[in-house]
């Protein structure tokens, strides 16, 4: 009987421990910062603004979100849809013999079409294009 009873109260101390090292547990929250954020502009026909022989054509976009610390540490990344946002291609991009490239600064993103061989014109889009902008916000390396 003795040994029952010291086996009761084994396993009652043990029951006892194992609840309050349970119950000091700690449970830690992360949180998740999302630091990518993204934006689809139409482009209209008429936005587009030409240099005087052709050879240039682009527009800017009013972008307020780029501010200095993506400028300084971020990242920015163009994309245009010439199908209604089917399918997206990155800029820099070339799409029948028109060389696509962008360029950004504080709260504004470019976009300009040439000739990819540097020779000849380009002709106005006639049709929209979707543009999606893509910002990364990062922590700079130590």
């Amino acid at each position: 009987m003795r040994k029952h009873v010291l086996v009761r109260n084994i396993a009652l101390l043990f029951l006892c421990v194992s609840v309050f090292g349970m119950g000091s547990c700690k449970k830690e929250i992360t949180q998740v910062v999302n630091q990518g954020f993204s934006a689809i502009y139409t482009i209209k026909a008429g936005d587009w603004k030409v240099n005087s022989n052709s050879t240039y054509i682009n527009v800017e976009l009013s972008v307020k979100e780029l501010d200095q610390v993506i400028l300084d540490h971020g990242g920015v990344s163009v994309y245009i849809s010439l199908d209604g946002g089917k399918t997206y291609e990155a800029v820099p991009e070339v799409v029948d013999n028109v060389a696509y490239g962008s360029y950004h600064y504080l709260n504004t993103v470019g976009i300009d079409l040439s000739p990819a061989d540097n020779t000849g014109t380009v002709t106005l889009p006639t049709g929209d294009i979707l543009a999606k902008i893509v910002l990364l916000d990062a922590q700079p390396l130590d």
